[in-house]
């Protein structure tokens, strides 16, 4: 039964995000300057794999070469 609560919280928390989300970025105009998303889904693939492939203590190594493909993605 507990774990039963627990899973319905999450999914509506969930819910909740997903739609806040879209309702937030459907009224508010996208700015002209965004990076491609191609180029920021690589970047979040660094990230991601930079993360699983350090020790847990070098989180700011890994955040570093994010921000430095981010910063490259937005001079394409």
């Amino acid at each position: 039964m507990k774990s039963m609560v627990r899973n319905l919280r999450v999914l509506t928390l969930m819910i909740v995000i997903i739609v806040a989300t879209g309702v937030t970025t459907s009224s508010a105009p996208a700015p002209p300057d965004l990076p491609d998303p191609a180029c920021v889904s690589t970047c979040v693939g660094l990230l991601y794999q930079c993360l699983l492939n350090h020790e847990k203590g070098n989180d700011h190594a890994c955040i570093s070469v994010y921000r430095h493909c981010l910063a490259q993605c937005g001079k394409h």
